[in-house]
């Protein structure tokens, strides 16, 4: 134990001494003035039990003046008569003593009571933290306020263990989160309960007081056929009792940069020699329509005046602008720059936040209201995102034993613009310019297979009036009543209704070589109504502060209704505002509307024991009914137990109360369930469609008979997918500010749903789901925070969380060879997951290398008439001699092996800086465009390394060298998947910085200000250990299956914002 208090003891002196030398040159200097007048006092610092804390502080107030204590808890310090000496060691109570005429001071400081009775929300009710025996990770409004995101959820990267965030840098996007791997091939995302309401939308970050992670089944099983994903906790701000009437008005502005590309060779003759590579690889004598080649020499290509007409030059009588028309004759120049589509698309996007709070209380009411409104331009053109945001929090205390509340958030959002497909950026052609020669935007029309898309730019400009709007209403009425003594009753009705509307006029890209002149217009228009009625009684007492008991029952009923009309018109005769309008359309009538519904009724209870806060026991149980599943398995349990030891509080430890504060070992069982399998699995449905519900029985010449067609077969027996959940941590204090958390978990999901194949004889209708899988995760969870006070000018503080997890599917369907397979793209399929393998992993051939020799080629594998030198060496996986679709194998894995977060905050008088990092390590990423850019697919843009690093290349001095097999325009096998299309998805990224600065009260006074913040942030400034060549290494899956498959990730800005925040 002594070892310890030495170690504790030499840190603190380190900090300490990492004083200003001006300061300590003050004191040198000075001390002959005040000799006469000064004392040394000397003492111990002790807790309650009179056992000496090593390491704690002790400052002369209002001074830099300083010592620590040592190994047994002494100091001494030089001092002047009236002095007060301030006492701190964290987890303890500061204390202030003023100096008299004695020489010794001892000083006792007690635990600081607060701290430990830090209150943390659970599923329907709060614990004290040192009474939790379940996972739970916890981020507060500052952390939430350090980072300038319109979306909450992005802030839950790198804040929390367990939780792995994919962050979407699309405006207002919200992030996808899923907590401690994958449970299932069908819904991971874990349900959010705001103020209660279960399900309710994410508030903005400025509205949100805590967010609370609920990561294994002892937490969520109260949750029941929701949980299995994880329950994520938020709640908004409120006031305080006898708070004074406080007003907060917070300002930000700023600006966002992506200088994210391709490396793509734009200029046109380096174009021209690509193709002529291509080409001559091939044994062709290089030709192109736009492009007059040597065939002896690559850099003899020159590129041609005029993209249309082909082959044109300046003063052509073909050239004459008189003869220009749109589509059929766009007279269009070779731009001798060179195109950089993307750069074209990118702009500066400004950013704006501004945000009122009022907040008060007295002793019976408290208050809190909130208004805000957020506008960001997205980093491409015409795109941006603005949110409108309200709050009202009110609670009232009627008399002793009644109190009623409200808690209302409306949001208003507003999404403009859209982006055409990211694979115009890399099929479009840098030698079209943006414009034709008649001033429209010009595209593939021109030939020479340069592009069959749309002009990337002018997609841009033909989107700017798409317009998506939502509206949100969440909130909840609640009153609780206490009957009789520790005995609690609330009822809670909570609603999360949201109204949305998609306005996506379309209008004609006559440059596409398919494109059109005609406008059309969509409209949709959706609404949904979620509530639920909850009702709980609890029972909290302690008898002779040694035994504590908490006793929950409940129960809830949910509902879900939503509903969509669709409608389309083309044949407009103006797209002007005024005229724009479905009524105004004259052709290609459609519409379409749907409907659905579900519904879930809960019984619920917990119960909790505590043995002098220090044996623990806790257990939980639901009884959960869904419409979502047949008559047949509509009912599912789910409970849960787990237990805690405050090991720290027995007699044999007390040896070690000097430097360890607190331990506690934790255990935890429970199971808990995922419906999320869509609403009438349980029942066959029937549908109408014109074509498919209209049908002339009688031949073409006979009458039309209506009916319905059966869409989906259903599957009364299917039952939830159950996920049952392991939980071992530690959580621990030590040498009075370093927290400590582990956690080692499994989880493994059963009766896992998988839609079965049917006979193509039963037509059109969808296979049912039915529960056959299973699927293990396991892993390990760390969080390590410190907090020091090294004087009463400086502090600071560390936090870091690690996260690794292994998934495996254990069984799929149960039918031999039975797999899942990622999305085609272009007749390849990248992902796949089967029985005994992670969910999902990339899939394909093994390269080992590209063949130098014939010889090299003539001795391998055969693979048709494909190996030959430059080609790529595809590896004999199954040894047969012969390269065949049987070859192929894994090839890469899109889990990582670990993510961190680490947290940085540092306290230096009226300065305060924080810096939040975040890192991935160990995954892999498919960048589906590097088929068009590196692998030769269509004519558009080509990367460098095609044309000077491929094998071949004339610009490459050895053929060993190479980092491409040879560049052709007819060899197609390299457009198989295969181990060279995988890349290294790790990075860490600084996602945000924050230097502040509080102007002092005497400043304030003359204000009236009760406080004034400046400060400069920045989000996403250093990305470090980043080899990926996509647009962002952050790859948002479209879905679970295609995890790590990017095809086309908005980048990641580089933001620099100011802010002010003025408190009244």
């Amino acid at each position: 134990m002594r070892k310890i208090y030495f170690i504790n003891y030499l840190l603190s002196v380190f900090e300490f001494k990492k004083k200003r030398l001006s300061t300590l040159l003050f004191f040198l200097c000075g001390s002959a003035l005040i000799y006469g007048q000064s004392l040394t006092v000397s003492g111990t610092v002790t807790d309650d039990t009179d056992i000496p804390l090593a390491g704690a502080n002790i400052i002369v107030k209002g001074t830099s003046k300083g010592a620590v204590t040592d190994f047994d808890g002494n100091y001494s310090i030089s001092v002047n008569p009236g002095d007060v000496l301030v006492a701190s060691y964290t987890g303890f109570q500061t204390k202030e003593v003023t100096v008299g005429s004695s020489t010794t001071i001892n000083i006792k400081l007690s635990e600081d009571a607060e701290a430990l009775d830090e209150v943390v929300l659970i599923g329907y009710g709060t614990r004290k933290k040192t009474d939790i025996v379940s996972a739970v990770s916890s981020v507060d409004e500052d952390f939430l306020e350090a980072q300038p995101s319109a979306d909450a959820t992005r802030a839950l990267q790198g804040s929390a263990s367990g939780v792995t965030v994919v962050a979407s840098a699309r405006p207002g996007q919200q992030a996808q989160i899923r907590i401690r791997g994958l449970g299932s091939i069908n819904g991971n995302s874990p349900l959010f309960i705001v103020d209660g309401v279960t399900g309710g939308a994410v508030p903005p970050p400025d509205q949100i007081e805590s967010m609370q992670v609920l990561k294994d089944a002892s937490s969520t099983a109260i949750y029941g056929a929701r949980g299995a994903s994880g329950v994520i906790l938020i709640t908004t701000k409120s006031g305080r009792k006898n708070q004074a009437l406080k007003f907060n008005f917070n300002v930000r502005t700023g600006v966002g940069k992506s200088n994210a590309k391709y490396d793509l060779v734009t200029d046109p003759n380096l174009i021209g020699q690509m193709i002529w590579l291509e080409q001559t690889n091939d044994g062709i004598t290089p030709s192109h329509a736009h492009f007059t080649f040597d065939p002896n020499d690559i850099t003899a290509t020159r590129f041609n005046d005029y993209l249309f007409p082909n082959g044109g030059s300046f003063g052509d009588p073909s050239t004459d602008p008189s003869l220009y028309e749109e589509r059929n004759y766009p007279i269009t120049l070779t731009n001798p720059n060179g195109t950089d589509w993307m750069k074209e698309s990118f702009r500066s996007a400004l950013l704006q936040d501004y945000n009122l709070s009022v907040t008060g209380g007295s002793e019976k009411t408290i208050y809190s209201f909130n208004a805000s409104f957020f506008d960001e331009e997205g980093v491409f053109k015409h795109n941006s995102f603005n949110r409108y945001a309200f709050r009202s929090n009110v609670e009232s205390e009627v008399t002793d034993w009644l109190t009623i509340g409200q808690r209302l958030g409306a949001t208003l959002t507003e999404s403009k613009g859209n982006t055409p497909g990211f694979n115009a950026y890399v099929e479009t052609s840098p030698l079209i310019p943006i414009f034709d020669e008649g001033g429209n935007y010009a595209g593939g029309v021109v030939g020479g297979n340069l592009n069959d898309g749309p002009n990337p730019v002018g997609h841009l400009y033909r989107s700017r009036k798409d317009l998506r709007k939502n509206l949100n209403l969440v909130g909840n009425f609640y009153v609780e009543v206490k009957p009789f003594k520790n005995v609690t009753v609330k009822s809670l009705f909570g609603y999360n209704m949201n109204w949305f509307s998609n306005h996506d006029p379309r209008f004609g890209d006559p440059e596409n070589t398919n494109g059109t002149f005609v406008n059309t217009l969509s409209e949709t228009r959706s609404n949904n109504l979620t509530w639920n009625f909850t009702n709980t009684a609890s029972y909290a007492k302690t008898f002779n502060d040694i035994h504590s008991f908490e006793l929950l029952a409940g129960m809830e009923s949910t509902k879900f209704d939503f509903d969509l009309v669709t409608a389309g018109r083309a044949g407009f005769i103006s797209t002007s505002d005024e005229f724009f309008f479905l009524s105004s359309g004259a052709e290609a009538v459609t519409n379409g509307s749907n409907a659905a519904t579900w519904s879930l009724f809960s019984l619920f209870s917990r119960a909790f024991y505590s043995y002098k806060d220090k044996y623990m026991i806790e257990g939980t149980v639901r009884r959960d009914g869904s419409s979502r599943f047949g008559a047949n398995n509509r009912y599912g349990v789910f409970p849960a137990v787990s237990a805690g030891w405050m090991i720290s509080e027995e007699p044999f430890m007390a040896g070690t109360s000097g430097w360890l504060n607190r331990l506690k070992f934790r255990a935890g069982w429970g199971e808990s369930g995922n419906d999320q399998i869509g609403n009438y699995n349980g029942f066959t449905t029937f549908g109408s469609g014109l074509g498919n519900s209209y049908y002339g029985i009688g031949g073409s010449d006979g009458t039309i008979s209506l009916g319905y067609q059966s869409t989906a077969f259903g599957n009364p027996d299917a039952k939830w997918e159950t996920t049952e959940s392991t939980n071992f941590g530690i959580d621990a204090t030590l040498f009075g500010g370093l927290d400590l958390s582990v956690d080692l978990w499994k989880k493994s999901t059963r009766d896992m749903l998988f839609r079965t194949t049917i006979p193509a004889i039963d037509g059109q209708a969808t296979a049912p789901f039915v529960n056959v899988g299973t699927m293990d995760n396991k892993g390990l969870d760390i969080e390590l925070n410190y907090r020091k006070t090294v004087s009463e000018d400086f502090s600071y503080s560390i936090g870091l969380n690690m996260s690794t997890y292994k998934n495996e599917v254990t069984k799929l369907s149960g039918t031999e060879g039975d797999q899942l397979l990622g999305r085609s793209e272009r007749g390849q399929r990248y992902t796949r997951a089967i029985t005994g393998r992670a969910f999902p992993e990339f899939y394909g051939y093994v390269v080992d290398g590209i063949f130098q020799t014939q010889a090299e080629a003539d001795g391998h594998p055969a693979n048709g008439d494909y190996n030959e030198p430059g080609n790529l060496k595809i590896r004999d996986v199954n040894g047969d001699g012969v390269i065949t679709p049987d070859d192929r194998t894994w090839i890469g894995n899109p889990h990582p092996d670990f993510t961190a977060g680490l947290n940085l905050g540092i306290n230096y008088k009226n300065f305060d800086l924080t810096s939040i990092w975040y890192a991935s390590v160990g995954n892999d990423v498919v960048n589906y465009h590097d088929r068009f850019t590196r692998w030769g697919l269509f004519q558009g843009p080509k990367a460098s390394d095609r044309l000077f690093r491929s094998w071949g290349s004339p610009y490459l001095e050895n053929n060993a060298d190479a980092v491409l097999p040879k560049a052709s325009s007819t060899t197609s096998f390299e457009q198989n998947t295969n181990s060279m299309h995988i890349e290294d998805g790790s990075f860490l990224r600084m996602k945000s910085i924050q230097l502040g600065y509080n102007v002092p009260d005497s400043v304030l006074d003359k204000f009236g200000f009760s406080s004034l913040r400046l400060y400069l942030m920045g989000t996403n400034l250093i990305t470090l250990f980043d080899t990926y060549s996509g647009l962002d290494v952050e790859v948002t899956p479209e879905n679970e299956i295609n995890r790590g498959f990017d095809e086309g990730t908005w980048p990641s800005p580089k933001q620099i914002i100011f802010g002010v925040n003025i408190g009244i």
